[in-house]
Protein backbone atom coordinates (compact mmCIF):
# COMPACT_ATOMS: atom_id res chain seq x y z
CA UNK A 1 0.00 0.00 0.00
CA UNK A 2 1.36 3.17 -0.88
CA UNK A 3 2.18 5.99 1.75
CA UNK A 4 -0.69 8.38 0.29
CA UNK A 5 -3.00 5.49 0.29
CA UNK A 6 -2.60 4.83 3.64
CA UNK A 7 -2.13 8.45 5.22
CA UNK A 8 -6.15 8.53 3.03
CA UNK A 9 -7.04 5.27 4.96
CA UNK A 10 -5.99 7.07 8.35
CA UNK A 11 -7.59 10.23 7.80
CA UNK A 12 -10.88 8.81 6.93
CA UNK A 13 -10.57 6.55 10.42
CA UNK A 14 -10.32 9.44 12.47
CA UNK A 15 -12.45 11.42 10.93
CA UNK A 16 -15.24 8.64 11.52
CA UNK A 17 -14.39 8.47 15.39
CA UNK A 18 -13.72 12.50 15.77
CA UNK A 19 -17.84 12.85 16.37
CA UNK A 20 -18.00 10.61 18.60
CA UNK A 21 -14.43 11.84 20.46
CA UNK A 22 -16.03 15.45 19.81
CA UNK A 23 -19.39 14.85 21.99
CA UNK A 24 -17.65 12.98 24.90
CA UNK A 25 -15.10 16.25 25.02
CA UNK A 26 -17.79 18.33 24.53
CA UNK A 27 -20.48 17.10 27.31
CA UNK A 28 -17.80 16.04 30.26
CA UNK A 29 -19.38 13.17 32.35
CA UNK A 30 -19.47 13.50 36.28
CA UNK A 31 -18.75 9.90 38.08
CA UNK A 32 -19.57 9.53 41.72
CA UNK A 33 -18.80 6.51 43.98
CA UNK A 34 -18.46 6.11 47.55
CA UNK A 35 -15.56 4.09 49.24
CA UNK A 36 -15.29 1.19 48.81
CA UNK A 37 -11.99 -0.64 50.31
CA UNK A 38 -10.42 -2.90 49.04
CA UNK A 39 -11.42 -1.41 45.78
CA UNK A 40 -11.28 2.25 46.33
CA UNK A 41 -10.57 4.21 49.06
CA UNK A 42 -8.77 8.18 49.89
CA UNK A 43 -5.52 7.82 51.24
CA UNK A 44 -3.52 10.75 51.67
CA UNK A 45 -2.87 11.32 48.58
CA UNK A 46 -5.89 11.28 47.17
CA UNK A 47 -8.02 8.21 45.91
CA UNK A 48 -6.21 5.04 45.54
CA UNK A 49 -7.25 1.29 44.61
CA UNK A 50 -7.64 -0.88 41.54
CA UNK A 51 -11.19 1.00 40.94
CA UNK A 52 -9.64 4.42 40.72
CA UNK A 53 -7.04 3.25 38.34
CA UNK A 54 -9.17 1.61 36.35
CA UNK A 55 -11.06 4.52 36.29
CA UNK A 56 -8.32 6.56 35.04
CA UNK A 57 -7.54 4.16 31.92
CA UNK A 58 -10.90 3.54 30.94
CA UNK A 59 -11.62 7.20 30.41
CA UNK A 60 -8.29 7.80 28.71
CA UNK A 61 -8.66 4.85 26.68
CA UNK A 62 -11.85 6.62 25.70
CA UNK A 63 -10.75 10.04 25.43
CA UNK A 64 -13.18 11.67 27.55
CA UNK A 65 -13.54 14.17 30.19
CA UNK A 66 -14.23 13.46 33.50
CA UNK A 67 -14.05 13.89 37.12
CA UNK A 68 -14.69 11.75 39.90
CA UNK A 69 -16.22 12.24 42.59
CA UNK A 70 -16.53 10.31 46.18
CA UNK A 71 -18.90 11.33 48.63
CA UNK A 72 -20.98 8.83 51.40
CA UNK A 73 -22.72 6.19 49.51
CA UNK A 74 -26.39 7.50 50.22
CA UNK A 75 -25.46 11.21 48.57
CA UNK A 76 -23.46 9.86 45.43
CA UNK A 77 -26.67 7.28 44.35
CA UNK A 78 -28.77 10.36 45.12
CA UNK A 79 -27.03 12.69 42.74
CA UNK A 80 -27.72 9.46 39.94
CA UNK A 81 -31.16 9.43 40.92
CA UNK A 82 -31.25 13.38 40.37
CA UNK A 83 -29.18 13.11 37.26
CA UNK A 84 -27.06 15.87 38.90
CA UNK A 85 -23.99 12.50 37.90
CA UNK A 86 -24.28 10.20 35.10
CA UNK A 87 -21.90 7.59 35.57
CA UNK A 88 -21.22 5.49 39.20
CA UNK A 89 -18.09 4.12 39.27
CA UNK A 90 -18.85 0.98 41.77
CA UNK A 91 -22.59 -0.17 42.24
CA UNK A 92 -23.97 -3.66 43.45
CA UNK A 93 -25.55 -5.16 41.08
CA UNK A 94 -29.04 -6.19 42.54
CA UNK A 95 -32.55 -6.74 40.80
CA UNK A 96 -33.70 -3.60 42.41
CA UNK A 97 -31.64 -1.63 40.56
CA UNK A 98 -31.34 -3.48 37.02
CA UNK A 99 -33.41 -1.65 35.64
CA UNK A 100 -32.60 1.82 37.15
CA UNK A 101 -28.68 1.63 35.37
CA UNK A 102 -26.78 0.84 32.50
CA UNK A 103 -24.07 -1.54 33.38
CA UNK A 104 -20.85 -0.57 31.49
CA UNK A 105 -18.56 -2.89 33.19
CA UNK A 106 -17.62 -4.82 35.73
CA UNK A 107 -15.56 -3.79 38.40
CA UNK A 108 -15.17 -6.37 41.17
CA UNK A 109 -17.34 -8.73 43.60
CA UNK A 110 -18.13 -9.03 47.23
CA UNK A 111 -19.46 -11.99 49.74
CA UNK A 112 -21.81 -10.35 52.93
CA UNK A 113 -21.09 -11.73 56.51
CA UNK A 114 -22.55 -10.90 60.09
CA UNK A 115 -20.06 -9.12 61.50
CA UNK A 116 -19.91 -8.98 65.54
CA UNK A 117 -17.32 -7.59 68.12
CA UNK A 118 -14.59 -10.10 69.22
CA UNK A 119 -16.37 -11.76 72.83
CA UNK A 120 -19.55 -11.37 71.66
CA UNK A 121 -21.85 -14.22 70.38
CA UNK A 122 -21.45 -14.49 66.85
CA UNK A 123 -24.76 -14.42 64.88
CA UNK A 124 -26.38 -17.01 62.13
CA UNK A 125 -28.08 -15.98 59.74
CA UNK A 126 -31.15 -16.57 61.26
CA UNK A 127 -34.09 -14.16 60.73
CA UNK A 128 -36.13 -15.25 63.61
CA UNK A 129 -33.15 -14.52 66.05
CA UNK A 130 -31.89 -11.63 64.38
CA UNK A 131 -35.48 -9.76 64.81
CA UNK A 132 -33.85 -9.00 68.21
CA UNK A 133 -30.59 -8.00 67.43
CA UNK A 134 -29.67 -4.32 66.66
CA UNK A 135 -28.20 -4.90 62.54
CA UNK A 136 -26.44 -1.75 61.56
CA UNK A 137 -26.30 -1.44 57.45
CA UNK A 138 -24.42 1.28 54.65
CA UNK A 139 -27.41 3.66 54.07
CA UNK A 140 -28.74 3.07 51.04
CA UNK A 141 -26.55 0.00 50.29
CA UNK A 142 -27.48 -3.33 48.70
CA UNK A 143 -27.25 -4.56 52.76
CA UNK A 144 -30.47 -2.53 53.60
CA UNK A 145 -31.80 -4.04 50.21
CA UNK A 146 -31.70 -7.52 51.78
CA UNK A 147 -32.98 -6.55 55.05
CA UNK A 148 -36.34 -5.08 53.70
CA UNK A 149 -36.74 -8.48 51.69
CA UNK A 150 -36.27 -10.40 54.87
CA UNK A 151 -38.38 -8.28 56.70
CA UNK A 152 -35.63 -7.50 59.29
CA UNK A 153 -35.35 -3.80 61.20
CA UNK A 154 -32.56 -1.73 60.83
CA UNK A 155 -31.22 -0.31 63.84
CA UNK A 156 -28.92 2.01 62.15
CA UNK A 157 -27.26 3.11 58.88
CA UNK A 158 -24.11 4.46 58.53
CA UNK A 159 -22.78 6.96 56.29
CA UNK A 160 -19.84 5.01 55.55
CA UNK A 161 -17.99 1.74 56.41
CA UNK A 162 -15.73 3.92 58.82
CA UNK A 163 -19.11 4.78 61.09
CA UNK A 164 -20.48 1.50 61.10
CA UNK A 165 -17.25 0.28 62.35
CA UNK A 166 -17.47 3.31 65.33
CA UNK A 167 -20.97 2.26 65.86
CA UNK A 168 -19.91 -1.47 66.21
CA UNK A 169 -17.08 -0.77 68.75
CA UNK A 170 -18.98 1.60 71.03
CA UNK A 171 -21.58 -1.23 71.64
CA UNK A 172 -24.13 0.66 69.66
CA UNK A 173 -25.07 -2.11 67.19
CA UNK A 174 -24.84 -5.52 67.75
CA UNK A 175 -23.68 -6.36 63.98
CA UNK A 176 -22.73 -5.23 60.61
CA UNK A 177 -24.00 -6.86 57.80
CA UNK A 178 -22.17 -5.89 54.95
CA UNK A 179 -19.29 -7.26 52.51
CA UNK A 180 -16.63 -8.89 54.91
CA UNK A 181 -13.64 -7.84 52.55
CA UNK A 182 -14.55 -4.06 52.79
CA UNK A 183 -15.36 -4.08 56.39
CA UNK A 184 -11.84 -5.82 56.95
CA UNK A 185 -10.27 -3.14 54.60
CA UNK A 186 -11.73 -0.41 56.60
CA UNK A 187 -10.25 -1.57 60.08
CA UNK A 188 -6.70 -2.18 58.55
CA UNK A 189 -7.24 1.87 57.11
CA UNK A 190 -8.44 2.64 60.77
CA UNK A 191 -5.25 1.02 62.24
CA UNK A 192 -7.45 -1.26 63.82
CA UNK A 193 -6.61 -5.09 64.65
CA UNK A 194 -8.20 -7.91 62.23
CA UNK A 195 -9.08 -9.69 65.41
CA UNK A 196 -11.38 -6.95 66.71
CA UNK A 197 -14.53 -8.47 64.95
CA UNK A 198 -15.61 -11.95 63.84
CA UNK A 199 -17.44 -12.60 60.60
CA UNK A 200 -19.94 -15.10 59.99
CA UNK A 201 -20.16 -15.57 55.96
CA UNK A 202 -23.57 -15.78 54.46
CA UNK A 203 -24.63 -17.03 51.46
CA UNK A 204 -24.71 -13.83 49.16
CA UNK A 205 -22.22 -12.75 46.67
CA UNK A 206 -23.00 -9.14 44.37
CA UNK A 207 -21.07 -8.07 41.68
CA UNK A 208 -19.64 -4.63 41.45
CA UNK A 209 -20.39 -2.55 38.49
CA UNK A 210 -19.85 0.57 36.71
CA UNK A 211 -22.91 2.11 35.23
CA UNK A 212 -24.41 5.15 34.19
CA UNK A 213 -27.91 6.51 33.87
CA UNK A 214 -30.16 5.07 31.01
CA UNK A 215 -30.34 8.76 29.74
CA UNK A 216 -26.39 8.85 28.98
CA UNK A 217 -26.23 9.02 25.56
CA UNK A 218 -26.03 5.51 24.21
CA UNK A 219 -22.70 6.82 22.06
CA UNK A 220 -20.93 7.46 25.63
CA UNK A 221 -22.11 4.56 27.20
CA UNK A 222 -20.99 2.23 24.38
CA UNK A 223 -17.77 4.25 24.37
CA UNK A 224 -16.56 3.71 28.28
CA UNK A 225 -17.85 -0.19 27.63
CA UNK A 226 -15.88 -0.35 24.59
CA UNK A 227 -12.63 1.26 25.90
CA UNK A 228 -12.86 -1.18 29.19
CA UNK A 229 -13.43 -4.31 26.55
CA UNK A 230 -10.16 -2.69 24.76
CA UNK A 231 -8.07 -2.65 27.95
CA UNK A 232 -9.37 -5.93 28.66
CA UNK A 233 -8.17 -7.57 24.98
CA UNK A 234 -4.96 -5.99 25.64
CA UNK A 235 -4.11 -7.63 28.92
CA UNK A 236 -4.20 -4.02 31.06
CA UNK A 237 -7.10 -4.91 32.92
CA UNK A 238 -5.55 -8.51 34.20
CA UNK A 239 -2.41 -6.21 34.69
CA UNK A 240 -3.81 -3.82 36.95
CA UNK A 241 -5.75 -7.10 38.61
CA UNK A 242 -2.41 -8.58 39.74
CA UNK A 243 -1.14 -5.50 41.26
CA UNK A 244 -4.44 -5.49 43.42
CA UNK A 245 -4.73 -8.92 44.29
CA UNK A 246 -5.90 -8.45 47.98
CA UNK A 247 -9.14 -7.12 46.24
CA UNK A 248 -9.49 -10.22 44.06
CA UNK A 249 -8.83 -12.69 47.00
CA UNK A 250 -12.46 -14.41 47.27
CA UNK A 251 -12.45 -14.60 43.48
Amino acid sequence: MSTSRRSLLLSACCAALAPITARAQAHPVTWVTGEVPPFLWRGSAGPQGYAYELFQLVIKRAGMAADLQIYPWARALRLMQQGQAQVCLIAARTPAREAQFAWLFPVGSFRFALLTRRGQPALAWDPAVLRDRRIAVLRGSSSREWLDEVGLPVAAEGRDYAELVALLRRGVVDAILGPEAVVRAQLGHLGLPQDSVQAVALPRRLDLYAVSLPSLPEAQQRLIADAYRSLQDDGSVARLKRRHASAFADD
